[in-house]
């Protein structure tokens, strides 16, 4: 047996033994996956020489992924993170935290630029709404030009989507 492999059954056995099983087994069931990948590309001897150098790899080679499957193999990641006492988080995938995939746009509309931000993300009205707490119905009507709205949402809407603003007052 490989030397992780055991480091990790003593951390395994009592996390399987309580709470939800099959949630529990699902997660140490990716993290195994995690760790046989990167045990193959650099032959890793000892859990505590796991590093976020290897979590950017295995994103890397795994970036056909969905959000969800993506997003249960960090929440794995991260337990491994907890039992090895890493300081911080584990890098996280590309596929579900979209960096700088709005940045790049120009907008002079705010409507056109928080719907275009909101498909970047793959967020519906409703998962939007849900974020923000706002009503679907008022997305909406943002998203379709609709000028009476108060300004705090957009302010809202705008710093859930992580768009930047630029403003320029015209002369008279």
């Amino acid at each position: 047996m490989r030397i992780w492999a055991e480091e990790l059954q003593a951390h395994t056995h009592d996390y399987v033994r309580r709470g939800g099983k099959q949630n529990r087994k699902k997660q140490v069931s990716l993290i195994i996956a995690f760790l046989e990948f990167t045990d193959s590309t650099e032959k890793l001897t000892s859990l505590d020489r796991l590093g976020k150098r290897h979590v950017i790899n295995f994103w890397k080679s795994h970036r056909d992924l969905s959000e969800k499957v993506s997003y249960d193999y960090w929440l794995g990641i991260c337990k491994l993170w907890e039992w090895i006492n890493k300081p911080d988080k584990p890098p996280k995938p590309n596929n579900f935290i979209n960096p700088g995939s709005v940045s790049n746009g120009v907008f002079t509309e705010l409507s056109s630029a928080i719907k275009s931000a909101r498909e970047s993300y793959s967020y519906t009205i409703q998962q939007l709404a849900n974020l923000t707490g706002l009503e679907a119905t008022l997305i909406a009507s943002i998203e379709s030009g609709e000028t009476k709205i108060l300004f705090s949402d957009i302010l809202c809407l705008l710093k859930i989507l992580k768009i930047n603003t630029l403003y320029q007052v015209a002369d008279q």
